[in-house]
């Protein structure tokens, strides 16, 4: 193989990410807050949720964003976290963005060919497979009504299909995410 056809090779295998795992990663960050306690009241940012990204509709539906907020309103409940229908009144807002996006990874064979000492056989043949999948990402946000300033992010990334917005796989997540907020 020439050194032009290694190099193209080499390129064409480093242009696909690797596999991404099943399970999702959790990233937690947070600041010290008196409203991060159990017992604090939380109420829905009046904003609308976000979505970024191309969504995918067996993930981003109407069913699976209601599933979403109610979960994560239990997973909040959950910690000792007081829900209240008045934002001004709250002690905390609640915000989630969605992202999604189409991500493709590679996988690169030969059949055939390849070298032994002393020689070389002949040419390799190299196929390569490629799968498409959605890439999603979770963030819950708890920002301090008083000062705006956002106190707690929970972030999952994951692949995502259509099973991933079951009420048990949902509830699982919401679980991971708030594990360590304070509280219960």
């Amino acid at each position: 193989m020439t050194g032009f056809k290694w190099i193209s090779l080499a390129a064409a295998v480093l242009s696909f990410p690797c596999a991404v795992p099943a399970a999702a990663k959790v990233d937690v960050v947070q600041t010290s807050s008196a409203a991060l306690a159990s017992g604090s009241t939380f109420a829905w940012a009046p904003l609308r949720a976000i979505q970024v990204g191309a969504p995918d509709p067996a993930v981003a539906n109407d069913i699976a964003i209601d599933r979403l907020r109610i979960i994560t309103e239990a997973a909040l409940k959950a910690k000792g976290y007081r829900q209240i229908d008045d934002p001004q009144q709250a002690d905390l807002f609640a915000a989630y963005t969605i992202v999604m996006q189409p991500e493709l990874n590679g996988k690169l064979t030969s059949n055939g060919g390849g070298c032994g000492l002393p020689f070389c056989g002949g040419a390799s043949d190299y196929n390569l497979d490629t799968s498409h999948y959605t890439q999603g990402t979770l963030v819950l946000d708890l920002i301090e009504r008083d000062t705006g300033r956002l106190v707690w992010r929970a972030t999952s990334k994951k692949r995502v299909t259509g099973k991933d917005v079951s009420d048990k796989k949902l509830t699982a997540l919401l679980r991971e995410m708030t594990k360590s907020l304070p509280g219960h």
